[in-house]
């Protein structure tokens, strides 16, 4: 792989390559010790692994393991294993009640890369929607998803907290995104992508992503966003600025190994 040169700041601080991939492999691990304990099988190749075998994963291994996991259990039965956790959290979006005309929080994580044009990534991250491999190596804590209409089915812990929302994450048109996120719009980013997340009672609305691009003389800038309920926890939002980082950065580790 030719050497990736990107970087992400959060609240005026860098995270670095090196900070993002420990945090991948912490992610990883406790992943797999959820998955365990909602009755997924853990596996390396024909060895079922237990509780302290997953906690002596190497980092390379744990990526591998997680993916290879994931990718055996499809959409429809993680939402089984994992039914009584995501009613925990659909009780929690339904409390914060999120809306457009209403005070946010956000989530933000702005990223600078060299050497990967805007095009190429956007044609990139698009497959994440259709190539759930490329969705589960982009972060640990991604399930399998599904297509339907303009809906794409999402299921991870927002914000790296708590258990797993199920959700529709819909295209959006930036013109309608409400007041306060528009004030955010930053005319020297000409393109931007949005969405509405919705639980999966298609009523109940989660967040807003709201993602800014540029390109630049030798690569793209981009401010990608999440706007949350007001009441939302600080530790879902600063998390998440971070699952943002890590996302990004895996797929743009992709992208060099394409």
């Amino acid at each position: 792989m030719s050497e990736l040169k990107c970087k992400f700041i959060i609240n005026g601080i860098e995270w670095n390559a090196a900070h993002l991939e420990r945090l991948a492999y912490e992610r990883n691990l406790h992943a797999l010790h959820q998955m365990k304990r909602h009755g997924m099988e853990i596996k390396d190749g024909d060895q079922v692994l237990t509780d302290d075998d997953i906690d002596c994963l190497t980092a390379a291994k744990a990526w591998e393991v997680s993916i290879n996991v994931r990718d055996k259990y499809p959409g429809k039965k993680v939402i089984e294993l994992y039914m009584e956790s995501m009613k925990r959290s659909d009780v929690m979006w339904r409390e914060l009640a999120f809306g457009l005309d209403k005070p946010m929080k956000i989530s933000l994580c702005e990223m600078f890369v060299n050497d990967i044009t805007l095009k190429e990534f956007l044609s990139f991250f698009e497959s994440m929607k259709k190539d759930n491999l490329i969705g589960f190596a982009a972060h640990p804590e991604h399930f399998a998803g599904e297509i339907a209409e303009r809906k794409f089915m999402v299921a991870e812990p927002f914000g790296m907290y708590g258990t797993p929302t199920l959700c529709y994450v819909m295209g959006g048109n930036v013109s309608e995104l409400g007041a306060r996120i528009l004030k955010d719009k930053n005319p020297e980013f000409a393109f931007s992508m949005s969405g509405r997340t919705y639980l999966t009672d298609s009523v109940t609305e989660v967040n807003c992503p709201y993602h800014q691009f540029k390109s630049t003389n030798d690569g793209f800038e981009a401010k990608l966003a999440v706007y949350w309920p007001e009441k939302t926890l600080d530790e879902i939002v600063s998390g998440h600025s971070m699952h943002l980082a890590m996302e990004f950065y895996e797929v743009l580790k992709q992208i060099k190994n394409f």
